[in-house]
């Protein structure tokens, strides 16, 4: 029996024996292992964090860019729409203004024109009056030298209806 209870007090010895050397090495580990391990984790979860923070933050960026050359483009077409209209107004008035000038420029031509008609017709007519007044010296250049009779007359007359006639054309 001295056996039986050497085994037990052994075994409970070397149980506490255990037991002391399971937290020394515990202590020491944690010491040695634990804490370089939990401060290489919470370094490694405060950098994933910051990472994440600065993804959001650079995502955010992104978004505020995105949107301020949105507006920019958009200004753009606005600023490239209201050109177009511009040259299209001054194309427009530029077109005005040629068939304005080119209308004063035809009503000129026809006033001349017409002022040069009247005046070929006053010259014409002028002629004309030239024409009759010879012919009518003539006529009576004929009158007086051959001092023809009264009977005559009606050669006087032909010959005025002729100045008549060619006066009213």
């Amino acid at each position: 029996m001295k056996e039986g209870k050497k085994l037990g007090i052994f075994n409970i010895s070397t149980f506490i024996f255990t037991i002391i050397n399971l937290l020394v090495l515990y202590f020491i580990l944690k010491w040695l292992l634990f804490k370089p391990v939990t401060q290489f984790l919470e370094n490694r979860e405060n950098k994933i964090k910051s990472s994440l923070e600065e993804a959001n933050r650079e995502r955010q960026e992104a978004h505020n860019l995105k949107a301020k050359y949105e507006e920019i483009l958009k200004n753009a077409d606005n600023e490239g729409k209201a050109i177009i209209e511009k040259a299209q107004k001054a194309a427009e008035d530029k077109a005005n203004k040629i068939i304005e000038n080119a209308n004063k420029e035809a009503e000129n031509i026809i006033e001349k024109a017409k002022e040069e008609a009247m005046l070929e017709k006053i010259k014409a007519m002028h002629d004309l009056r030239t024409e009759i007044s010879q012919l009518v010296i003539d006529a009576a250049s004929r009158v007086l030298e051959k001092k023809l009779p009264v009977a005559d007359e009606d050669l006087i007359n032909e010959v005025i209806e002729e100045a008549r006639a060619s006066w009213h054309k």
